[in-house]
């Protein structure tokens, strides 16, 4: 569900006024097993300031087969020429006895990350802390939201670009993005029942056996994603999900 929720939150909006908000929910599907899950995302951005907040919590069957796993990602920071620049990541991870929370704190000035850790198993807490080994400019959340910038308004690249983002791999944060175009762009588009923008995305993690990794993500033309495919998953087909309500709200 991690990989499906962390490509959901791909936004994207390329100006920002001084007050600005939206909010997304999202349902999770895989395979014959249905609904298995449902995502909120939203973005918050007031007077050179922003707060995004994704959660995804599993449903039916799967919330019995993951001990009522929840996941909360959350990035604050400044917003600088229209682009978000990340102060502080939080990962927090819930399940059954046990929960994981990381908080990054970027150091832009001396290009560095340090992560703070907290562990809690059956009510006994343990604390570390460390230096990330590489430094990136966003995190998970920044990168997808500031892409259209990077990539301009039809998303395209001429090849695979690597880009780099706090709270994907921690051995080397490094996240794979390239546009579908011809007749992949064609069959994609029937899977995703949508043909606006596809971008296919590669978070790097075995977070799920599928053939190739690559993530689909439908963008519609003002930068927000309507539905994303995780293809021949081992054993139980594809994970889809789909966008259900979008509430944007703008103030000069």
């Amino acid at each position: 569900m991690k990989k499906i929720l962390l490509s959901l939150m791909l936004f994207i909006s390329s100006v920002f006024p001084s007050n600005y908000s939206m909010d997304a929910e999202y349902d999770i599907y895989y395979g014959f097993f249905g609904n298995i899950g449902k995502a909120t995302a939203s973005l918050l951005v007031e007077e050179g300031t922003y707060k995004i907040k994704i959660k995804a919590r599993a449903t039916g069957l799967a919330k019995v087969l993951s001990r009522n796993r929840v996941e909360t990602f959350e990035s604050t920071g400044i917003v600088k020429d229209e682009i978000l620049i990340p102060q502080i990541f939080l990962s927090r991870k819930k399940r059954e006895g046990k929960i994981d929370i990381k908080h990054y704190l970027f150091d832009h000035q001396n290009k560095s990350v340090k992560l703070l850790s907290t562990r809690i198993r059956n009510g006994k807490k343990s604390d570390s802390k460390k230096i990330m080994s590489f430094f990136a400019q966003n995190d998970i959340l920044t990168l997808f939201f500031n892409l259209k910038a990077i990539l301009g308004k039809n998303f395209e690249t001429k090849n695979k670009r690597e880009f780099l983002a706090i709270g994907a791999s921690d051995k080397n944060g490094k996240i794979d993005v390239r546009t579908i175009l011809n007749k992949e762009y064609q069959d994609l588009s029937k899977m995703l029942e949508e043909s606006n923008h596809i971008l296919a995305v590669v978070l790097n993690q075995r977070i799920f056996a599928s053939q190739k990794g690559e993530m689909f993500l439908n963008i519609n033309d003002h930068g927000i994603c309507t539905s994303a495919l995780l293809k021949d998953v081992v054993m139980f087909g594809d994970i889809r999900g789909k966008i259900k309500n979008l509430k944007v709200k703008r103030e000069k």
